[in-house]
């Protein structure tokens, strides 16, 4: 998460609370959608990774027997503009397989929901 709003309130609070939301909406969702999920947990990726680089991130995905890794930043640009960049990557081949960029409107609960589920209806299945 990155807020680049420049809004004076310290909204990270809130925004961790968020991004807690849509991470286990994304586990439930995902679940459903493709049968299986692992999840990394932040602390599990610090303690091998302690700079996040792509091919350590990769190689605890590896580690943890997934077959895609999804990567998920959100961008904060204004008040009612939020941005959200998807990777799914393939861990074996380490290309990307597919991609996503989102926009969407209003930082509340409920539009970081809808973000969540638009996503899930339309990532391509396997």
């Amino acid at each position: 998460m990155l807020d680049t709003s420049g809004e004076g309130a310290d909204q990270s609070a809130a925004h961790d609370t968020r991004i807690d939301a849509i991470k286990k909406a994304l586990e439930r969702d995902l679940a459903d959608r493709y049968g299986r999920v692992v999840t990394i947990q932040a602390a599990d990726v610090a303690a091998v990774c302690p700079v996040e680089g792509p091919k350590c991130l990769l190689d605890a995905a590896a580690a943890a027997g997934a077959d895609e890794a999804l990567f998920v930043s959100i961008v904060k640009t204004s008040s009612l503009i939020m941005r959200m960049y998807v990777q799914i990557v393939d861990v074996r081949q380490r290309v990307v397989a597919q991609k996503r960029e989102l926009n969407f409107r209003g930082d509340t609960d409920e539009s970081w929901r809808r973000a969540e589920q638009f996503l899930v209806r339309n990532l391509r299945t396997p």
